[in-house]
Parts: C-alpha cells; sequence; structure tokens
C-alpha cells in the first residue's frame, strides 16, 4: 500500500485531531524549512531502534531523513542484518535532528572515530536524540554531561558513569527537547510520536501513528521489570548479570 501524509482527511466531530486542525497544522509544517534528520548506524545496531522511528518520522510532512555510519555504503547490523547504502557521516555537515540508536554490543559506536561524529553534529543540531543504548554513545562522547536520559532498563544507570542523569522511563527529555530519548528497542516508537508531537504537532503524529497501527496489545505484560515475573527477571540478571540494578554489562561500555 502507497501512503502519503495526506493530512487533509476528515476526523470525527469533537476529536482533537478535527479536519481543520489537521489542515492548519499541515500548512504550518509545509510553510517553514524541511525538517532535516540523520540516524547515524554503526555495525552490530539493533534494527528495531531506530526502523521503528523511521517508520514514523517518514510520515512526517515536509521531513528529510538520511541514513549515515562511519565508513558509509552498507552496515552489517545485529544478527547479520544488512542494511543497505548509508552516507559517510563526515560528509554530513549538520541536522536539525541526530539519532543515535543502540546495540547489544556497543563496540562500534564507542570508537572515537564515531563518537567524533556525533559529537560533531551534536554541537549544531536543534535535537539531539537516542534510543536504548545509543543514549551510552551520547553519553561517552560527552554530549549528556548533567542531562536527563532514557536508556535501556538493564544498563540505565550505565549512564551516570558518563556524567548524565539516568532516567528509567520510556521517554526522557531535557532543555526543553532538545535532547529527547527513549529507553529500550521498542519504546523507539513512541519516542518518535513524541518527537513528532514536538516538532510536526500532535496531528502529524497522530496521522504517523494511525498509518503505522500503531496499537499495541501485548498478549503479556513482562515488558519491563516493574511489570515481569520474578522468575523471568532472574532469566535475563542470569545473561546480562547487574541488569536488575540498571548496571549489566555490554561490549563497549565500561
Amino acid at each position: 500500500m502507497s501512503v502519503t501524509n495526506n493530512l487533509e482527511g476528515n476526523a470525527s466531530n469533537g476529536h482533537p485531531t478535527s479536519a481543520g486542525h489537521l489542515r492548519r497544522e499541515a500548512l504550518r509544517s509545509r510553510s517553514v524549512a524541511p525538517l532535516h534528520i540523520v540516524i547515524a548506524i554503526y555495525p552490530g545496531g539493533t534494527l528495531l531502534d531506530f526502523a521503528g522511528p523511521s517508520e514514523v518520522f517518514h510520515r512526517l510532512p515536509n521531513t528529510i531523513i538520511r541514513f549515515a555510519s562511519r565508513e558509509g555504503g552498507p552496515v552489517t547490523l545485529e544478527y547479520g542484518v544488512v542494511f543497505g547504502r548509508t552516507d559517510r557521516l563526515a560528509e554530513i555537515e549538520k541536522t536539525d535532528l541526530l539519532l543515535v540508536p543502540g546495540a547489544p554490543d556497543m563496540t562500534a559506536a564507542m570508537t572515537p572515530e564515531f563518537l567524533a561524529q556525533i559529537r560533531r553534529l551534536a554541537e549544531s543540531a536543534k535535537h539531539v536524540t537516542s534510543v536504548c543504548t545509543g543514549s551510552l554513545a551520547l553519553a561517552a562522547a560527552g554530549i549528556l554531561k548533567g542531562k536527563r536520559s532514557a536508556c535501556h532498563w538493564a544498563l540505565v544507570n550505565k549512564l551516570a558513569e558518563y556524567g548524565a542523569i539516568p532516567v528509567a522511563d520510556r521517554f526522557a527529555e531535557d532543555d526543553n527537547g532538545r535532547f529527547m530519548s527513549g529507553g529500550g528497542v521498542t519504546s523507539g516508537i513512541d519516542f518518535a510520536l513524541r518527537v513528532a508531537e514536538k516538532l510536526k504537532g500532535r496531528a502529524s503524529a497522530e496521522f504517523a501513528q494511525l498509518i503505522i497501527e500503531y496499537d499495541p496489545a501485548p498478549p503479556f505484560h513482562s515488558g519491563h521489570p516493574r511489570n515481569a515475573s520474578p522468575e523471568v527477571i532472574a532469566m535475563v540478571e542470569n545473561l546480562l548479570p547487574g541488569a536488575t540494578k540498571g548496571l549489566a554489562s555490554i561490549p563497549g561500555v565500561r
């Protein structure tokens, strides 16, 4: 199905995103300069960390998205998934929004070369964002000192070791949205919808949510330690010692 971000459609009476409101937000968005987004990926990265946000961002009006990596070209992600062509980070002069996704192995994200590029882009970016352990790369680059940030629940308190302020929530922001972050993996969709609302308005965010049919109804409620059973938590702790304290260790993270 080919879908365009046409915000002129009808909405039910009385709903916050009425047809008139949709039109006003659409016109306002199109009257300003395009929103430029760079998604900085790297070998071993988690596809869903940025695939979810990408689905949302690509449905926003007047938005240009680029995928970039240290070397450019194809990038082999977690599980051997090869993500197609990417631009070289060094060839991107600036961006409005920088997104760094996470990985179970942060070795490639923690190289001095990759950190230098995201630090450079973050200096002039209006919004510096991350999903999952991507916030650890931002923190390691010195970008999040004294800033509130989310991360995967199993590693969230590692942020403090880099000078950031850990927030054990699905979404966190600081400096009125200049810094925005999502928790682990699937929270990237929630994160992206919040970013969409902030930058493009609620109508655009709700439009994207409806188009991708984001209406989660999980069969289990084990997505966070506050809901999971002790047995399931113990399984994760066995795999990632220190996870229950938010201090799990993964490659690349000190």
